[in-house]
């Protein structure tokens, strides 16, 4: 998202301050009662603006309409992992804070949808205490829901991972609690264990209003001098319909999400700001997505404007007409819009669609409606980093350190007294533990101040510039590591490697980091620890095999708490159970591989290998959904069955029988994925001497892997378990239509019979068929 270009502007109105239907012009009209349909109030309202005045509405830093009382409002707050600087967001008088959770690759490596949604809630609530404060506006940007395609990619670490399921359960589970509504219901469940309590939200009134983005095959910023506004995403159907759609369909029907957001990007040919295609006629007539859309930040001046024959005239009837309703940028705002309608080249009838549909979202939001008939202008400053929220970082930072390597059982560290050196650039990491799109934290627990509450610390950052590393110490890094009972390694990336504008042009660690990682682990006398912090792959193949590195942690950006919760799992206060949710690649992956080419599957003419887990059969670093515990799980399979404990073979015809053809058929996810196919039954025991959690991942492989464009296999569902030592637990995973079929090539999905192979968790510890007829 864009916006030093842009410039500043004024914050939006104060949220618990006088309110346009108080008093004043707009008092005792249609627009102002809240018994009547927000269509027909926002319609009513949009019937009296003037050209002008809805012109300068349709901007993310809106006028507002003096004669009219109407305030000026700014559309754009960002909160991907906590309240965030942004254009609307001022951290100020007695908002100075908000509290850091996990960057988003993080959280989503605990595998857990209440702790998504307990975050989800959290960020949000803080939301509307900065609003209510005047300190913020209630339409936040966030979340990124685009997919890891490719290793390089800056904002990856924005993003839940490279699967498109576990991408759209966390937009489903963020999305509902940031809106301050119900979650979905789950489809694995654990036997006996109590239904959570969780209370109805579902009022007249959005908590706050969030956007699932970037709509869609948006994944590259500047690779060989190509920028994302440049760039042209071509897309096969079939890769349309299994991994740049799904996560957004979700969000869309199954979240209901209030906004979307249009990318910088082309697809295949169209700007994505002016694609009716995916706006109108994918979003809101075939999903039925009833909200707004909005553009990414210059999206229309920088892209579509240069790209149009018509200029800015044409610019504002092809964005409206393919229905996108706020341009994140100048255009609309001063002039683009009136003199569009003025010269006959825009329909006010696109003018004021885009209008009601905005305005309907801020009455969603209660922007207009009696103070007292809301309870969430009643969230105050005090629940802005309250201690629970402060619990919350600290537990989503826990549950998101993923543990890939711990020779001869080195962790968790015992004894009193040690010795540790934490040599490396991300030593006394700070800021840099909150990846991007981040706010102003009031404290940021580094990795060496969280050892310290646990070992006699020592730092030797050993690297200059950072994370560049461009030159290491190493007569210091060897003393350090020498005079040290245990070495921690605290290496990776940062924000001089991967961001939004800047993607890597390598996955191996940045600059002499490697070399800094041999020096420590050959000097050192006791264990090897490595810490890695990042957001993107890496080829993690220096410290998986070098035996002087006794174990691998990944941490990604853990936020304010990060180096509390790393201490805690290396010292064995919490046992890990975090998994990756991005394969770790080894480097010679990406050696011929074009970003520029968005195909999933292998092709061979143009070296493109294959992409994720799904695709690419080669050796990797660490695999996707790959880590450990400091106990140890059994699984078995008891039962695949359309119901009961029967083994019988699943009749796919059985279960359409009952869906319309149309249904049945429908690209992307068929409404027959409300049908059930089977239940398959997983029982879990905790086989080790101490409690912890388990990710139970349930796996399909296909009849044909890899063969004509089948994947290779696909995570289905996954439920985490906690279980004390002896303990066992069974998850059913009801499964649909849809986890046993295919995308064809025309995008459709498509049953696929013969003998389908369950696998429980990424190595395959459980194995089932099921004979699909």
């Amino acid at each position: 998202m864009l916006v030093s270009v842009l410039g500043s502007v004024a914050l939006s109105a104060a949220g618990g301050g006088a309110r346009p239907c108080d008093g004043g012009p707009l008092a005792g009209s249609p627009f102002c009662d809240p018994a009547r349909p927000a269509e027909e109030r926002a319609a009513w309202l949009v019937r009296n603006l003037t050209t002008a005045e809805k012109g300068s509405l349709m901007s993310f830093n809106a006028a507002g309409v003096d004669r009219l009382g109407l305030p000026f409002y700014n559309w754009y707050n960002e909160g991907l992992h906590g309240v965030a600087w942004s254009i609307g967001v001022s951290f100020t008088g007695d908002t100075p804070y908000a509290t850091s959770f996990p960057q988003v690759i993080t959280t989503s490596a605990s595998w857990n949808r209440t702790l998504w949604r307990a975050v989800g809630g959290a960020v949000s609530t803080e939301g509307r205490a900065f609003n209510n404060a005047g300190h913020a506006g209630l339409t936040f940007w966030t979340p990124n829901i685009n997919i890891i395609r490719d290793p390089r990619w800056g904002r990856g670490q924005e993003t839940p991972g490279e699967d498109p399921m576990l991408t759209s359960q966390y937009a489903n589970w963020f999305v509902t609690a940031f809106e301050g509504r119900t979650p979905p219901a789950k489809t694995a469940t654990v036997e006996g264990a109590a239904a959570p309590k969780t209370p109805l939200e579902n009022g007249p009134y959005l908590k706050g209003s969030a956007c699932c983005k970037h709509f869609y095959g948006y994944d590259l910023e500047d690779w060989h001098s190509v920028t994302r506004y440049a760039f042209d995403a071509v897309i096969n159907k079939q890769d349309e319909a299994d991994t740049y759609l799904p996560q957004f369909h979700s969000c869309v029907t199954t979240a209901n999400v209030s906004s979307l957001m249009c990318s910088y990007n082309s697809v295949n040919g169209t700007p994505s700001c002016m694609n009716g295609g995916a706006m109108n006629d994918l979003a809101r007539g075939a999903w039925g997505f009833d909200g707004y859309i909005t553009s990414d930040c210059g999206a229309v001046e920088f892209i579509t404007v240069p790209r149009f024959k018509d200029g800015p005239l044409g610019a504002v009837r092809d964005t409206l007409g393919a229905g996108m309703d706020i341009d994140c940028g100048p255009l609309f705002r001063y002039g683009g819009v009136e003199a569009s309608v003025a010269a006959g080249v825009t329909p006010i009838a696109s003018v004021d669609r885009a209008l009601v549909n905005l305005f309907k979202t801020q009455l969603r939001l209660g922007m207009f409606d009696p103070a007292a008939q809301q309870p969430f202008m009643n969230i105050s400053t005090d629940a802005i980093r309250s201690s629970a929220h402060q619990e919350l970082a600290r537990e989503a930072a826990l549950q998101g350190v993923v543990l890939l390597k711990n020779t001869g059982g080195v962790l968790p560290l015992t004894g009193k007294g040690l010795k540790v050196a934490v040599i490396g650039p991300h030593a006394n990491a700070t800021v840099a533990m909150q990846g991007n799109y981040f706010g102003r934290a009031a404290h940021i627990v580094s990795p060496a101040e969280g050892l310290q509450r646990y070992a006699d610390v020592t730092v030797e950052v050993g690297c200059y510039v950072d994370t560049v590393c461009p030159l290491v110490d190493t007569a210091a890094v060897e003393a350090a590591a020498k005079a040290a009972d245990v070495v921690v390694l605290a290496v990776g990336l940062g924000q001089l490697q991967e961001r939004e504008g800047a993607d890597r042009s390598g996955i191996g660690f940045p600059g002499q980091q490697a070399a800094l990682i041999s020096a420590a682990a050959a000097a050192a006398k006791g264990p090897v620890v490595a810490v890695v912090i990042a957001g993107g792959p890496l080829d993690l193949t220096p410290l998986k095999a070098a035996a002087n590195v006794d174990a691998v942690v990944w941490a990604g950006y853990p936020g304010e708490a990060g180096g509390t919760a790393v201490a805690d799992v290396l010292f064995g206060a919490v046992n890990p159970s975090g998994r990756l949710t991005a394969t770790q690649y080894k480097a010679e992956y990406i050696e011929k591989l074009s970003m520029f080419d968005m195909g999933m599957r292998p092709d061979a003419a143009k070296h493109n290998p294959g992409r994720t887990y799904r695709f690419y059969p080669g050796d990797v670093s660490y695999a996707f959904g790959e880590g450990y515990s400091y106990t140890t799980f059994q699984y078995d399979v008891l039962s695949t069955a359309p119901s009961g404990g029967r083994n019988d073979p699943v009749n796919v015809e059985d279960v359409l029988a009952g869906c319309t053809s149309a249904n049945a058929a429908q690209a992307y996810s068929p409404r027959a994925s409300d049908a059930t196919l089977l239940t398959v039954r997983v029982r879990v025991k905790n086989t080790g001497k101490r409690a912890g959690a388990d990710v139970v991942q349930l796996f399909a492989v296909p009849p044909r892997p890899g063969a004509d464009g089948a994947p290779l296999k696909s995570l289905v569902d996954f439920e985490k378990v906690h279980l004390e030592p002896g303990a066992e637990a069974v998850v059913a995973f009801t499964l649909s239509y849809y986890a046993l079929s295919l995308a064809d090539a025309s995008g459709l999905r498509q049953p696929a019979v013969g003998t389908w192979r369950l696998e429980v968790n990424f190595n395959a510890a459980a194995t089932h068929d099921v004979l699909v007829l």
